[in-house]
């Protein structure tokens, strides 16, 4: 990744930066962020976030000239995991809410995946319309909030 590319829009990049965030569980189980195919639908959640994306962009401007400066010819996606866990420290010590951030999109994304939900034990679909038993619907309760509404 040259210096003028924009992190966000290098998937690699995104890939090699998700699964520091989320790396993969030591038992295999769980997957990590960066190899379940999130990185387009992340980076786009985070171009389009009025509120933090020009932080992210900050941060992840930094991490990359960080990892570049290690002389690593691949830059971060090319670091080692431990090596990339470390860089990415050193960046939050200016830009501590660089994964606050992103784990606001980032989050919701990973623990929807079927993948994700499976290592969980939830089914892989959404829970409704087959999903959670709903309890039946006290018609006297209901009447009372009927009721209330006159």
């Amino acid at each position: 990744m040259t210096m003028n590319t924009n992190p966000l829009a290098d998937m690699a990049f995104m890939r090699a930066f998700l699964d520091t965030v989320i790396p993969p569980g030591r038992d295999g189980r769980m997957p990590g962020a960066g190899t379940l195919g999130l990185e387009g639908g992340i980076s786009t959640a985070v171009e389009s976030d009025a509120r933090s994306g020009s932080l992210v962009r900050a941060g992840l401007a930094a991490l990359a000239e960080a990892a570049a400066s290690t002389g690593e010819a691949g830059g971060f996606p090319a670091l080692d995991p431990a090596h990339r866990a470390k860089v990415l420290d050193d960046v939050l010590a200016e830009h501590p809410m660089l994964v606050n951030a992103v784990a606001r999109h980032l989050y919701l994304a990973y623990y929807q995946h079927p993948t994700v939900l499976v290592a969980i034990g939830e089914p892989a679909r959404p829970p409704f319309p087959e999903g959670f038993t709903v309890e039946p619907t006290d018609p006297e309760l209901l009447a009372k909030l009927v009721s209330r509404q006159k």
